[in-house]
C-alpha cells in the first residue's frame, strides 16, 4: 500500500470510530441521566394536555394501615398555582415517609372534577420520578421511583 493510500485509509478508519463513538455516547449520555433521575428527590412532571385548567394539586404519601388498608400518611404538599391547559410542570413536593409507601396524585379540574391517581406505587425513599399526562379522559401515569 502507498503512502498516500494508507493515509485515506487511516483518515477512513478515524471517520467511522469517531462517528461510533459520538453515537454510542449520546446514547448512554441520555440513558444515564433517566437512570440516575431515578436515585434523585422525588419530583413529578404534569403535563396538562386536557381543555381544562388544574387546581387543587395535591400530592401525598399512602401508607398502610392498622387494619391492613392504604390510609393517607398525613404527608401532602400542594402546589399553589394552577396548571393551566397546555402547561407542562416540573414540581418536587415536600413530603416524608418513615419505612414504605406509595404517593398520589389529586387535583380538581375547573369542571369541579376530582382526580385521584396513585403516581409511584411503592417508595421506601422517595425518589425518582413520575411522569403524569392529564387528557379531558384520561390520567396516564410512567413511574420510574424508589
Amino acid at each position: 500500500m502507498t503512502n498516500k493510500k494508507l493515509a485515506w485509509f487511516v483518515t477512513i478508519c478515524i471517520i467511522i470510530v469517531v462517528g461510533i463513538t459520538v453515537a454510542v455516547l449520546s446514547s448512554v449520555k441520555s440513558n444515564a441521566f433517566s437512570f440516575l433521575n431515578q436515585f434523585s428527590s422525588f419530583t413529578v412532571t404534569i403535563d396538562n394536555q386536557s381543555d381544562f385548567n388544574l387546581s387543587s394539586v395535591e400530592t401525598g404519601v399512602l401508607v398502610s394501615g392498622a387494619q391492613g388498608g392504604t390510609v393517607e400518611s398525613g404527608s401532602k404538599d400542594t402546589l399553589g398555582t394552577e396548571i393551566k391547559s397546555g402547561e407542562v410542570v416540573k414540581i418536587h413536593p415536600s413530603l416524608s415517609l418513615s419505612g414504605e409507601g406509595g404517593i398520589y396524585l389529586k387535583f380538581t379540574d375547573s369542571r369541579g372534577e376530582t382526580t385521584n391517581k396513585m403516581i409511584c406505587s411503592y417508595t421506601e425513599s422517595l425518589s425518582g420520578y413520575s411522569n403524569v399526562i392529564v387528557s379531558n379522559n384520561n390520567v396516564s401515569v410512567k413511574e420510574k421511583c424508589n
